[in-house]
């Protein structure tokens, strides 16, 4: 843009000191564009234009335009010395008028002025304007799958999306932001990135919402005794588990302590232990104090001070003893394949899917005893029905899937937030994977009121039958384990373009297993399937992928006995979807030997320790 042409309409530059770039003027050119004016010197409507200055005069035209031709009286408000006196100036500054309403002595007028028709011509010679994108509101279908692969199209849109409360949930409660809520501290903390309620995780957070853990990072990283908050009661990172708090826990005596003060302080009866919320509000031997601003462990540290009362206990999840465990909420429950009572991390059970709720009470339910709710394919329902809900009454009956229409922003931070929260689960498929083949879920169908269920069929219900046997078989060929291992350490990354055709054919192929997911139709599948690749592509740490994973045991359920390679990784397995799908198989790969627990007793010992104490026998 002309740095004249800028000034005339009152534009500034974005660094004032620099000065080499100027704002952005899209918004002036479309009002240009939509009034429909043109320069009556070069008959064009292409940029900015400026009405003559002449009362009651309605034409319009360029800066350039009048400065070029020489007739047109043009009074600049400024020049290189600074701007002018108003008061000394014939016209008033920053105007011009048309040759009609100029009075121009032809003995000023330069040689080289250009006549109307050189004007025009010259005009005609500049390319077309290009057509400004459509706004992602406006896109159909179509357009949004165009406009999101482009790279920096993509990074824009999980800018905007991941910074929208639209749909966003609690990383605590796990209850969706209020747009009414008045209460400025409910947002994404500006320095983690984490959103969670001031009253769920920390009631003295600021307007601001930046969360405790990141103000005490803020208030002592100076130090140079400072060491990063971490929770003890878990290995989950504070982006996927959500904030920390500070612990308190008092020893039954000092007699041991009193002699060896940096000891305790190392201790879990240390000063600056910490907790996720999450962790210390669900565990139900920790109490919340201090208006909950400290969570009061003494009654799951050990006399020790290095352990915790349940490391003894494996988390059922991850497979590590350390931290805090909580069992089943069903006193009788038997972990699936063995005999033992599971017990597990509270942040890696939310991360796997399994309940952990708090209405009315705090309950975390292992995956038979979930509530049905909490099944994999109830959440996909949940998350159809942010967008079902969106057409009209008629399609909401139906159940028509219109993905072709456009959506707006807000609604498309819903469906993003609950993409997340349904892909985090599927990271953690290496491991429930087993569940789900032994033992199926509690899936229960929706009814509408309109609708009774003693008078439909299992068809109209949407119940897909299916057994252990045949549920293995629909496990291996979807390789929904394998797919699990490869999302939780983003294994698509890789290679360039993995996150695109290889990673959609391997969702599709978990899609497409109805005794999973149920009967869905195609349109439904592709919707689910471009959620979760973008959800995957945004890398958001709530996911728990990557860097931000879970650490888990390299021993025990977290390998395959058959010959004790790791459940978690994929290791010399080749990654789902890489391979395009057989025409006779539909959406699967050709069938991958691959080894797996399904089915299995499991053991509780390490394979690889088993095998070493055979061989020295």
């Amino acid at each position: 843009v002309h740095v004249s042409c800028a000034k005339w309409h009152g534009m500034n530059y974005v660094d004032i000191e620099r000065k080499d770039k100027i704002e952005d003027v899209t918004v002036l050119k479309n009002w240009f564009k939509d009034a429909g004016h043109k320069c009556c010197l070069c008959d064009s409507g292409i940029g900015a234009l400026h009405q003559c200055r002449h009362e009651g005069c309605d034409m319009w035209l360029h800066l350039t335009c009048g400065r070029s031709i020489g007739t047109c009286s043009v009074q600049h408000g400024e020049n290189c010395f600074g701007f002018y006196d108003e008061t000394k100036l014939k016209n008033p500054p920053w105007t011009l008028a048309c040759p009609k309403h100029s009075e121009v002595d032809p003995e000023s007028i330069r040689e080289d002025s250009l006549s109307v028709e050189q004007l025009v011509s010259l005009a005609k010679s500049y390319p077309p304007e290009p057509v400004p994108p459509k706004p992602f509101y406006k896109m159909t279908g179509a357009e949004r799958k165009e406009y999101w692969a482009d790279r920096e199209n993509l990074r824009d849109f999980f800018a905007k999306v991941m910074s929208n409360l639209s749909g966003a949930k609690c990383v605590i409660c796990e209850i969706g932001h209020d747009p009414n809520d008045t209460n400025k501290a409910n947002r994404f903390c500006p320095k983690c990135g984490v959103f969670s309620h001031a009253e769920c995780a920390d009631p003295d957070r600021g307007e601001d919402g930046v969360c405790y853990s990141c103000r005490f990072i803020d208030e002592n990283k100076i130090s140079d005794k400072f060491v990063e908050p971490q929770c003890h009661m878990c290995n989950t990172s504070a982006l996927a588990g959500g904030p920390l708090v500070k612990t308190d826990a008092k020893p039954m005596s000092m007699k041991k302590w009193k002699d060896n003060k940096a000891a305790y302080n190392r201790s879990l009866y240390g000063p600056n232990n910490f907790c996720h919320t999450l962790c210390g509000l669900w565990h139900p031997k920790c109490t919340s104090m201090d208006g909950g601003q400290k969570i009061d462990c003494f009654n799951i540290v050990m006399a020790d001070g290095r352990r915790h009362v349940s490391h003894q206990f494996r988390c059922f999840l991850c497979g590590k003893k350390d931290g805090a465990k909580v069992h089943c909420v069903e006193e009788c429950c038997i972990a699936p394949g063995g005999t033992k009572i599971p017990y597990f991390h509270v942040t890696c059970a939310r991360q796997a899917g399994l309940e952990v709720s708090s209405d009315p009470d705090f309950v975390l339910a292992c995956y038979r005893h979930a509530n049905s709710s909490f099944v994999f394919r109830a959440r996909l329902e949940d998350f159809m029905e942010i967008e079902i809900m969106r057409y009209s009454e008629k399609a909401q009956m139906k159940n028509l899937l219109k993905i072709s229409n456009p959506m707006s922003w807000d609604h498309a931070s819903r469906l993003f937030h609950s993409a997340v929260d349904v892909l985090r689960t599927l990271g953690w498929a290496w491991r429930w994977a087993e569940w789900w083949v032994e033992s199926g879920d509690n899936w229960e169908p929706l009814i509408r009121d309109d609708q009774n269920e003693e008078e439909m069929t299992d068809k109209e219900l949407k119940r897909v039958e299916s057994t252990p046997e045949s549920r293995c078989d629909d496990a291996r060929r979807c390789r929904l384990a394998a797919l699990g291992a490869a999302l939780r350490n983003r294994d698509y990354d890789k290679i360039e373009g993995d996150d695109q055709e290889p990673l959609e054919r391997a969702l599709m192929a978990v899609m497409s297993t109805p005794s999973l997911v149920g009967p869905l139709k195609q349109k439904e599948k592709e919707f689910y399937v471009t959620w979760f690749s973008l959800a995957y592509r945004s890398g958001a740490p709530r996911l728990g992928f990557g860097d931000h994973k879970t650490p888990v045991a390299s021993d025990s359920y977290c390998l395959h006995q058959a010959d004790g390679s790791l459940k978690f990784e994929l290791g010399a397995r080749p990654l789902p979807g890489k391979t395009p799908p057989e025409k006779e198989n539909g959406f699967f790969e050709p069938r991958v030997d691959e080894p797996d627990d399904f089915l299995q007793i499991l053991t509780s010992g390490s394979p690889i320790k088993k095998k070493r104490q055979r061989q020295s026998a």
